[in-house]
């Protein structure tokens, strides 16, 4: 098979390595490449030149597999040639030939030597690696253009992770013939970002797609699974115990009458193998999965996390507690009665059920609502609701009842909205539930949003700002004072562009306040205030006593009056950089409504640094996405989109069970940047209307939102009709 393997990472002068300012160098040397990330650990370093004369002891303060950078009294020269033993964390010693490519000398009488390591084993490589990426301590140099993007972190790495991906890579290289700085990219992608190790593969372009199965069959020489596509069948998992399938991650497929399929995390894992010999009732036949495949399919199978399960508790419940609580579906006030049914085991663990496959499913938010003869369970998945299935309407007081107990809200009360939160761990994440109830001809309605406690927030660049986009945008996060205003309709992703815009200048010496409604995230480092009107906290009245706690920069979730415009507005003017949210279609029309709301247009004009519209459009799948002809009906409307050279062929997701059959994966933003210069400012202070002030901007060569979707469609990364959808 033949492999496309990348260079490693990273712009000329960062790929060469150590280190990243100039020093003294060996004329006729390389520099160390660094192969592709550097950690900064400190291990125990001892240097011998081949010619016996010169022995250092030190320590290291980074390393990869490239080479390191030591600290050492000892003298060492450019060119110096000899061993370097290194102490690892655990214990173990590496020996590795090495030569001295640079030196720093202190005014202290240390000295900082650039080291290269010199065709390293694949035994010392790999105890390199270990250290590298061990769980345990240690930071790594960033470099986005190095790194590359390989979308979100979406799986979990734990200490068991690491061992398993460190024997499981080891095994690949040798089974693939890898090159060291793609597997160390690999690791990268898995181990400290969390990313599918498949994702990984396609995106570096190690394997084409449609090889992706055979390699990773190739592996092992068994045939591959994947358990996100290929679910097990529960009416297996009799045949393994739940103990055994946990502590040996495997996890049986599908029983026949003469054989047995069992997913392994590690098909040569002898012991493992034994067992199930000696357990075996049938042939067995041994199937290859991930171990994070096999962790999720254990939950799905044995303890009911996915709500496809559901049937099966239905069937188990008691007859009289699906009676008791359809007979007192409009009656039932007694409150201990309410709490009886809601605690059942099986109405636990059906609303368990649904939250987790909520998260699974990457669901923002949960809809259980009644519609008289059924029950519907939908999801928001990228946006869109999607029905996952329906309940008997029996069971719903009870489930109903659940929900509200977990929320702390009245199970007595159903004819009054009420709302509620609550908290959940699973998959090793903290959420925050956000429950609301509606009372409807049918009953009660029940919403849940599910919001990650401690979410990773992106930086700026990765938000997905086009390069014009984020040109205009990233100087003005880094003004000393004025108003930067983010746009759009509820759920366009507005705090998350400016909470990245935060992470920007959150650099532990500047005073960065948010006042919200509610707090939806945590973020480290930053103070965060949430708005109650019952307690007299308004977004007015904590901004008014906010300018006396010496902010450096304040974060408004929305500006919805005119005292609260008017406090911003005046902030901005008196050496605060102040972020909000507007609601507007688009960005030139926010100016016209801060006018609206009754600011001056010329404290309008004085305070606003620049404007941010944005929508979420949904991305293509990256499994399922194919090109096709473009049929007559689209052909015309991109005639007017693209007037010149319109594509004769588009990219969209035919639909997989990786994606729900819809053909889309997750949300990416599109944008348009205003950016307000000195003429500009004239025409606000004239008070100018959306219209005038939309031609100025356009005759400076303003980027609509909807230019920016084009965009991203003519690149393959959405559809036509996701445009149209998102941005008509």
């Amino acid at each position: 098979m033949a492999l496309s393997q990348p260079e490693p990472g990273g712009s000329p002068e960062r790929r060469e390595g150590y280190p990243f300012v100039k020093r003294a160098l060996a004329p006729e040397r390389t520099r160390a490449e660094r192969r592709f990330q550097r950690r900064y650990i400190r291990l125990a370093v001892s240097i011998r030149t081949d010619d016996g004369k010169k022995l250092a002891l030190g320590e290291s303060t980074d390393i990869s597999i490239g080479g390191m950078r030591i600290n050492t009294p000892s003298e060492l020269a450019i060119g110096d040639v000899g061993t370097a033993q290194i102490t690892m964390p655990s214990g173990e010693t590496v020996r590795a030939a090495i030569d001295i490519v640079w030196a720093d000398h202190g005014a202290d009488g240390s000295s900082t030597y650039g080291v290269n390591f010199r065709d390293l084993g694949s035994s010392e490589r790999f105890a390199l690696l270990e250290a590298i990426y061990s769980p345990a301590g240690g930071v790594f140099d960033e470099d986005a253009e190095a790194i590359g993007s390989v979308g979100q972190a979406t799986e979990p790495v734990t200490v068991a992770h690491h061992a398993y991906y460190m024997r499981l890579m080891r095994r690949v290289e040798k089974v693939h013939h890898l090159r060291a700085d793609v597997t160390d990219r690999l690791l990268y992608a898995r181990l400290h970002q969390g990313r599918p190790l498949r994702d990984a593969l396609l995106d570096f372009k190690v394997v084409d797609p449609s090889e992706l199965t055979s390699f990773l069959s190739a592996i092992y020489k068994v045939p591959f699974v994947d358990l996100s596509r290929q679910r097990p069948d529960p009416v297996a998992a009799d045949a393994i115990p739940v103990g055994v399938a946990t502590s040996q991650m495997i996890v049986p497929m599908k029983r026949t009458s003469t054989k047995l399929i069992v997913a392994m995390a590690d098909p040569e894992d002898l012991p493992t193998l034994d067992l199930l010999q000696l357990k075996k009732k049938h042939d067995t036949e041994i199937v290859f999965a991930l171990i994070e495949d096999i962790e999720k399919a254990i939950n799905s199978i044995y303890h009911s996390t996915t709500l496809q399960s559901v049937d099966r508790l239905l069937e188990a419940m008691p007859d009289s507690v699906q009676t008791e609580a359809y007979t007192g579906a409009q009656e039932v006030e007694d409150l201990e009665t309410l709490r009886r049914l809601s605690d059942t085991t099986p109405i636990v663990t059906l609303v368990d059920s649904m939250l987790r496959s909520a998260v699974d499913d990457r669901a923002s938010d949960v809809h259980v609502e009644p519609f008289g003869e059924r029950v519907v369970v939908r999801f928001r998945l990228d946006g869109v609701l999607r029905e996952m299935r329906t309940l008997p309407t029996q069971v719903y007081p009870a489930v109903t009842s659940r929900i509200k107990i977990m929320a702390r809200m009245d199970i007595t009360v159903r004819h009054v909205p009420q709302d509620g939160r609550a908290s959940m761990r699973y998959n090793r994440k903290d959420f925050d539930l956000r429950v609301s109830s509606l009372p409807t001809v049918f009953g009660e309605k029940i919403v849940i949003r599910l919001l990650e406690k401690n979410p990773t927030f992106k930086r700026l660049k990765a938000v997905g700002f086009s390069d014009k986009n984020y040109e205009l945008l990233a100087p003005l996060i880094r003004m000393p004072y004025g108003m930067l205003l983010a746009c759009g309709p509820t759920g366009s992703g507005k705090s998350t562009t400016l909470f990245a815009c935060l992470q920007e200048i959150n650099d532990g010496e500047t005073n960065i306040t948010t006042i919200e409604d509610p707090v939806e995230y945590r973020v480290a480092g930053v103070n965060q205030v949430e708005v109650s009107v019952k307690r007299g906290l308004t977004f007015a009245s904590v901004l008014r006593s906010l300018l006396r706690q010496d902010p450096d920069v304040i974060y408004v979730g929305e500006i919805r009056d005119r005292e609260t415009a008017e406090l911003g507005v005046r902030a901005a003017l008196t050496g605060h950089l102040l972020l909000s949210t507007l609601h507007t279609n688009s960005a030139i029309q926010a100016i016209a409504r801060l006018a609206d709301i009754g600011v001056d247009p010329a404290l309008v004009a004085s305070s606003l640094l620049g404007i941010v519209g944005q929508r979420l459009v949904r991305r293509n799948c990256p499994r399922c996405s194919e090109e096709y002809e473009v049929p007559i009906e689209e052909a015309l409307v991109l005639q007017e989109m693209v007037p010149v050279a319109p594509p004769r062929k588009l990219v969209r997701g035919r639909g997989c069970e990786y994606c729900h059959e819809t053909g889309f994966y997750g949300r990416m933003a599109v944008h348009e940047v205003v950016v307000i210069d000195e003429a500009l400012r004239r025409l606000i202070a004239k008070g100018a209307d959306s219209g005038q002030l939309l031609e100025y901007v356009s005759a400076q060569g303003f980027t609509e939102l909807r230019d920016d979707a084009i965009g991203r469609m003519l690149a393959g990364e959405t559809t036509l009709r996701e445009v149209m959808r998102v941005t008509v």
